[in-house]
């Protein structure tokens, strides 16, 4: 017997960047491409708990220069 496979559709790469959910600045501490490891990184580098993180979703332009800056 011969199943037909469907081919996986092409997804557009996600980028996010967490940064501390009580800075009024909201400058980037850590960027990605999961947001579980983008806060997992976040917290890593900074010391806070994970929950004390927000994320926001970056086109490829601004990971591109946030990356210039952050290591991911």
């Amino acid at each position: 017997m011969n199943i037909p496979l469907n081919p996986i559709p092409e997804r557009e790469e996600e980028y996010f960047a967490a940064y501390l959910s009580d800075d009024p600045a909201r400058e980037p501490v850590a960027i990605g491409w999961s947001i579980p490891r983008t806060i997992a990184d976040a917290a890593i580098k900074t010391g806070p708990d994970r929950k004390d993180f927000s994320v926001e979703r970056l086109t490829a332009e601004q990971y591109q220069t946030l990356a210039q800056f952050l290591s991911s």
